[in-house]
């Protein structure tokens, strides 16, 4: 539970645990009275200190997210090279140290203020924490800045050597403190070490995927795809150095269609990595969804010239979104027919249907879907799926159902929206429908599927107007999408243009195959193509 808002443009969020903790240490040397004060000003220091943070990223040009938890807070943001990270980690202490400064000042001016509880409460967390945040242990800014000088240093990411030096250091520290009779200082300073290492260790579990009903990879499969890349950022910034976290970080910016954010994501992982055919193919996605072609062509022929035994998923993937689902299909029979994992048998089988039904073999998808269905009900991706088959074979009602099976398993999903709002449209009911197409767009503002479904909903409805605004405002390089091609075919059906519509449709069809069939019970377009 957290409370969420945004402060200057940077989202927040405050955790319960951290309330809790910061009352518990509060009660250490405070009266209980005193307590809503202590709270006040340990949680405006601590945000004032992750601020710091947050207006470094935002001068590098990387948008952050501020999150107050357990026994202190973390600003995320996009992986950033090694000089710019330590500035970055600097400037939290940095503004901490600047406001205890300030209210040294004030106390010094007004010696009535600099006696109260309020002022000794801003000198400690402003000045104190601020100085043990540059100890270089693990979780706090000085072990950021540690591995980040370590791996200058060594000319290598050395996260862990950073890690190591940094807790001989603070183990010095300690035993120093302890000899010269500051035990206040060694049990402050040895909780900080012990609750940042503790709580660094939980972080990693959690983005790891050992609580997987909140990884980033659950996330993104239930369509929370923000929710998803703030927490590869808190993983990025658990672990610098995990090119894992930075893939998942892109693939959600992708999906959210920030795509030259995405591309900037997957072109740190291929600098570590070259042949790492997950960050080629989704570079892959991005050019073309930036239509630079060229580009994108030239990571498809690297991605197929990886192994196939390890790279047929997303080999096939990327050659699908090309336009190529024959060969795309291809791929999974072949893979398929090796031994394989449950879960990857599972992927390919999934993959193998949905290829079969954007080839526009409806009835045969229909009972591989079927058949995926009976071995794991319940499954709301294979549920979206069977509704589009069924919506394009014109069974607009069993369609209706399991688009309705599928949001109700995933309620954020932009896609599963996107999939209601068509089968209620190709139903007859485009009013119902046009709600549904535009949360899908909003959430996917560059995508040209969901905004040539939004563009087709509102030619139905008759209002050509903002159907050919929905258009104009649609970035360039979409215009040649198959789903935007029969946006516009829709559009110049409308229009009474059937000669100009049955070649825009031509066009989307020859891509994707399956939107011919649609075309031939879609209300819109049918009196094209009779």
């Amino acid at each position: 539970m957290a409370l969420r808002f945004k402060l200057l443009g940077v989202p927040i969020a405050i955790g319960a645990d951290f309330v809790v903790i910061m009352v518990v240490l509060g009660a250490l040397w405070r009266a209980p009275e005193e307590l809503p004060e202590w709270l006040a000003v340990v949680t405006g220091s601590v945000l004032l200190h992750e601020l710091g943070h947050a207006a470094m990223f935002d001068f590098f040009g990387v948008k952050p997210a501020i999150r107050l938890y357990g026994g202190g807070g973390m600003t995320t943001g996009l992986r950033v090279p090694p000089r710019q990270h330590i500035l970055i980690a600097a400037a939290g202490p940095a503004m901490g140290l600047l406001v205890g400064a300030m209210v040294g000042l004030a106390a010094l001016a007004a010696p009535g203020f600099g006696a109260s509880s309020i002022a000794q409460d801003l000198l400690w967390v402003n000045l104190g924490w601020s100085l043990i945040n540059l100890l270089p242990f693990p979780g706090v800014d000085g072990g950021a800045i540690l591995s980040e000088l370590t791996s200058i240093v060594l000319g290598r990411p050395a996260e862990q050597v950073g890690r190591g030096v940094g807790l001989v250091i603070v183990g010095a520290i300690l035993v120093g403190l302890v000899v010269v009779g500051l035990y206040d200082w060694a049990f402050i300073v040895g909780f900080v070490a012990v609750f940042s290492t503790i709580r660094m260790g939980a972080l990693s579990d959690l983005m790891v995927g050992k609580s997987m009903a909140h990884s980033p990879a659950n996330l993104m499969a239930e369509g929370r795809y923000q929710e998803a890349f703030d927490a590869t950022r808190l993983a990025m910034a658990d672990r610098p150095s995990d090119i894992g976290a930075i893939v998942l970080a892109a693939d959600a910016l992708r999906l959210m269609t920030r795509y030259a954010d995405a591309e900037w994501g997957y072109n740190q992982v291929l600098l570590r990595d070259p042949g790492m055919g997950h960050a080629l193919r989704g570079r892959h996605l991005v050019r073309l969804g930036l239509g630079r072609d060229a580009e994108a062509n030239a990571d498809l022929e690297a991605l197929l010239a990886l192994p196939r035994a390890t790279n047929a998923i997303h080999q096939a993937s990327a050659l699908a979104t090309a336009g190529r689902p024959v060969e795309a299909r291809q791929l999974i029979v072949e893979a398929l027919g090796s031994p394989q994992s449950p879960p990857i048998q599972r992927v390919l089988q999934n993959l193998d249907a949905v290829y079969i039904y954007m080839l526009g073999q409806m009835d045969e998808a229909l009972g591989r879907v079927d058949q995926l269905l009976r071995s794991q009900p319940g499954d709301p991706a294979t549920h979206e799926l069977r509704a589009l088959v069924l919506c394009d074979l014109g069974r607009f009602d069993e369609a209706l159902d399991e688009a309705r099976r599928a949001l109700s398993g995933a309620p954020k999903h932009p896609e599963f929206h996107q999939t209601l709002g068509l089968v209620m449209r190709m139903g007859g009911d485009a009013a119902a429908a046009l709600p549904h197409l535009i949360e899908s767009a909003v959430a996917r503002p560059n995508g040209a599927r969901p905004r040539g479904e939004l563009i087709t909903c509102y030619a139905q409805l008759g209002r050509v107007a903002e159907a050919r605004a929905a258009l104009e405002t649609l970035p360039g390089f979409a215009a040649r999408d198959p789903f935007v091609a029969y946006a516009r075919a829709a559009l110049a059906t409308s229009g009474g243009a059937a000669d100009a519509a049955v070649e825009l449709l031509k066009q989307a069809a020859t891509a994707r195959p399956e939107l011919a069939v649609r075309a031939r019970v879609d209300p819109v377009l049918r009196p094209s193509i009779v």
